[in-house]
């Protein structure tokens, strides 16, 4: 008998699941190749749970991509199999010349399908991967057509939704019914509570950088002046103020980011619900942010045993957590203070660390500017610049496509990119960083000209 799929969970998209269980049941041996940020780390522990508990062998490798370096390098090793997750549908090729067993598990939009290996990505079921599922929630089906016991690892995947901003402004598409199940099943726990950091109100407010608050975020002291003018003390905790001060102090903060111009869906989310993770300890946010704060600093192995729940592992966790948060902040401090270059259509910004690039650039277009153009970090690199890019879901309402637009912009200058219609990638040769900002800010332009109304 079939087992039934899980809320949410397409016909469409659940047969290839139940494929690739079947074709990884036969093997001994998987190596699992995932994203090195937060949603592939997180993607990798829940594979490294579900394997463990089927009796798989497994070796698990954080990477920036699939190349052909990459792929010559697991060639040669004695790999039965290959699972790979929050990557894959942009490598199909490569993929399909490894010449063994494989399931990719992916939620980036693929060019094209396969008829060689078992390729899962909710786009083929009608599920918009920029949003409605991430690498770890097709995991997590992934996970749940091996043993429907593995639902205990709800809690890891929307930590990987979460990485991936798939929360802003609510879960939608299939994280939605699934995440509803996991609460209904007592392995994740929803409350009310502020987006801040848990801690001391004024040390929650400079630590903060989603939410982001412009003059307020990386100064202490500015925090501090804030609260005491609201006669709040600022080494309390939220938790220990009254309704009349937890009102106050919300209604101050959501002025505060209308005025720095943030987007609608940013304000809201202020205050939110909140999903404690029992089996885990901790909130799934929080779990988040610590998982894509040790990928950010180069601790990717870390991050994996942080989702799997190593208490050593979270320990080690908290310094990689500081110096990401003390990074990142400096970036946003920058940047809110120069602005980005302006093109036409988009901004741009350059930025010497590329594995934060695309989380600054996120954060910035949610909290500065009202959103009002798409935002581009560039990254120079070795014979190389990075380029991550960001939108916002009422730009890709009025035709924006960044994957597309960093394709064809790419692919022109000689590089590659790809990724969502809401945020993108590139790598491009360097000294080509003025030629390909020009084309993506006249593809983008393309694309958010108003359409021509039919006529009756």
């Amino acid at each position: 008998m079939v087992a039934p799929a899980p809320p949410g969970v397409p016909d469409a998209l659940w047969s290839r699941v139940l494929r690739g269980v079947e074709v990884l049941s036969g093997v001994d041996l998987v190596r699992v190749l995932c994203h090195y940020d937060g949603d592939g780390a997180t993607s990798a522990a829940i594979l490294a749970r579900t394997l463990a508990r089927w009796g798989k062998s497994f070796h698990i490798s954080l990477t920036t991509v699939i190349d052909e370096a990459t792929a010559a390098r697991v060639r040669e090793e004695p790999n039965l199999a290959y699972a790979i997750a929050d990557m894959g549908s942009g490598q199909l090729d490569l993929i399909e010349r490894l010449g063994r067993p494989s399931v990719v598990l992916d939620h980036h939009k693929p060019v094209r399908d396969s008829d060689h290996i078992v390729h899962v990505n909710p786009h083929l079921a009608g599920i918009d991967g920029a949003h409605g599922a991430c690498g770890a929630t097709t995991a997590l089906v992934f996970a749940l057509a091996v043993d429907e016991r593995n639902w205990d690892l709800a809690g890891i995947a929307m930590a990987g939704a979460i990485a991936d901003r798939q929360h802003v402004p609510a879960y939608d598409g299939m994280n939605a019914p699934l995440f509803e199940e996991a609460v209904r099943r007592g392995v994740l726990r929803k409350e009310r509570g502020p987006t801040i950091p848990d801690r001391p109100l004024a040390e929650g407010l400079a630590s903060s950088y989603t939410p982001y608050f412009a003059g307020i975020s990386n100064r202490p002291d500015e925090g501090a002046k804030a609260l005491r003018r609201l006669s709040i003390d600022p080494a309390t905790t939220w938790r220990d103020l009254s309704p009349e001060e937890r009102q106050a102090l919300a209604s101050f903060l959501a002025t505060h980011l209308m005025k720095q111009g943030a987007i609608s869906e940013a304000v809201e989310m202020l205050v939110d619900d909140r999903y404690w993770v029992p089996g885990l300890g901790r909130f799934a946010a929080d779990l988040s942010d610590a998982v894509n704060a040790c990928c950010r600093t180069g601790a990717e192995g870390l991050a994996v045993g942080l989702a799997m729940g190593d208490p050593e592992a979270a320990k080690d966790a908290e310094s990689h957590h500081r110096t990401y948060t003390e990074r990142v902040l400096a970036h946003l401090t920058r940047l809110e203070r120069e602005g980005p270059f302006q093109g036409k259509h988009l901004g741009f910004f350059y930025c010497e660390e590329a594995a934060l690039a695309g989380n600054v650039a996120g954060i910035s277009i949610q909290y500065l500017w009202n959103g009002a153009r798409p935002l581009l970090a560039l990254s120079a690199t070795e014979g190389l610049t990075r380029v991550s890019a960001r939108g916002t879901k009422a730009l890709v309402a009025r035709g924006l496509d960044l994957a597309a637009a960093l394709r064809e912009g790419a692919l022109a200058v000689g590089g590659t990119g790809g990724g969502h219609d809401v945020a993108a990638g590139a790598t491009i040769p360097k000294g080509k960083e003025e030629k390909f900002v020009a084309l993506v800010d006249e593809l983008v332009g393309l694309q958010l000209a108003p359409k021509p109304v039919p006529s009756e």
